[in-house]
């Protein structure tokens, strides 16, 4: 049995570090950073595609509200000149349709 130096420092266990692997490979760096670069460029075109998918259908649906809005009113701007016409005829006033030659 042996007595430890107060003074010295730890050991400590080492172990295969961040650099064993590029020093056995390290044609595989530059591929492992192109691939993040590729993995990241992919994540953002999908994520703006997501992203236009959901406002074109958020546009859709107020498009076809307006549409709808606009029909009624066509419908009620309709019933509105008719019943215009009804009272200028019972007048007999309003623009003629024929101008008199």
């Amino acid at each position: 049995m042996t007595v430890a130096d107060p003074t010295a420092a730890p050991e400590v266990a080492a172990g295969p570090g961040p650099g064993v692997a590029s020093v056995r490979f390290p044609q595989l760096i530059p591929i492992a950073q192109l691939i993040a670069v590729i993995l990241g460029v992919l994540a953002i075109i999908w994520n703006q595609q997501q992203s236009i998918s959901s406002l074109r259908t958020e546009l859709t649906a107020d498009i076809n509200r307006v549409e709808d809005g606009l029909d009624e009113l066509r419908v009620e701007v309709a019933t509105i000149g008719q019943r215009l016409a009804r009272i200028e005829g019972f007048l007999e006033i309003g623009i003629p349709d024929d101008p008199p030659q």
